[in-house]
Order: structure tokens, then C-alpha cells, then sequence
């Protein structure tokens, strides 16, 4: 077991203050209207990586179906949206948390009734970098 000390410099992280990132889907093209700021994250047992995320999605914009190599919950900071998971699409609200199992196929979308970006904040294990390619798998429905 490892002994990881509390670092606040690297430990306390504002998702409202960092410098956004433009995300890239596994193809390693840019994903349009979507842009991600990087909040606090670390190392753990066993090489695995935790992290939280800040996700901002234009109106129109759309992570296509996808899976991830770990398990994740995602927290609707603001705005409207949709998880689409097994052929069906489930409105999301400010408030909202939906956990998505490792390795599950799922998409989010925005709610184009809704002009105000959709903000997540996207909590993974194992956590992957957002400007990382490998973040996400496409896959087809």
C-alpha cells in the first residue's frame, strides 16, 4: 500500500479557474462544442488513477456512443441534457448524478431546446486525462 500525502497545491483544484481543454474522441479528432477543465486527481493503489473533471457542452454538441475502462459518475453541475444508455435517451438535470459502469456503452447529449451550455462534473476510476485520446472508445449502438 502506498502512503499518498495531502498536497494542496496539487490536491485543491477550482474546475471554474483552470484552463480549458479541447477533448478528443478515440479517433483523436477534436470533439466539436465540448471543451473540458481539469479539477483534482491522483495516483492511488495499485497505478490506478482517480479524477474529477469539469465537462461544458455547447448546445448541439454531443459525446457520441463511447465506453471507458472504468467506471464513472457524472453530476450535472448546470442545463439540461441526456444520457443515452441501452437505445434510450434519460433526461439529465442541475442535480442529477448517473453512474456508468466500466466498459458500458453510453452517449451524452444536449438538450437543443436549451441554449445554456450542459456543465458535468465527470468523477472516474480509473481517471483519464482529457486532452487524452484514450479516454473514450467509439463504439456503434
Amino acid at each position: 500500500m502506498m502512503d499518498i500525502l495531502f498536497d494542496p497545491n496539487k490536491h485543491i483544484r477550482n474546475i471554474y479557474n483552470s484552463p480549458e481543454v479541447k477533448l478528443v474522441n478515440s479517433r483523436n479528432e477534436i470533439i466539436p462544442g465540448i471543451l473540458g477543465t481539469v479539477g483534482a486527481g491522483e495516483l492511488i493503489e495499485n497505478g490506478v488513477t482517480v479524477g474529477a473533471d469539469r465537462i461544458i457542452m455547447e448546445s448541439g454538441s454531443r459525446f457520441d456512443l463511447h465506453t471507458h475502462p472504468g467506471a464513472h459518475i457524472l453530476f450535472v453541475l448546470s442545463s439540461r441534457g441526456y444520457i443515452h444508455i441501452n437505445g434510450v435517451d434519460y433526461e439529465m438535470g442541475a442535480g442529477d448524478t448517473v453512474f456508468v459502469p466500466a466498459n458500458y456503452a453510453h452517449g451524452v447529449k444536449t438538450n437543443l431546446q436549451v441554449p445554456e451550455p450542459l456543465e458535468i462534473l465527470a468523477f472516474g476510476v480509473p481517471h483519464m486525462p482529457l486532452e487524452s485520446a484514450e479516454r473514450m472508445t467509439l463504439v456503434e449502438e
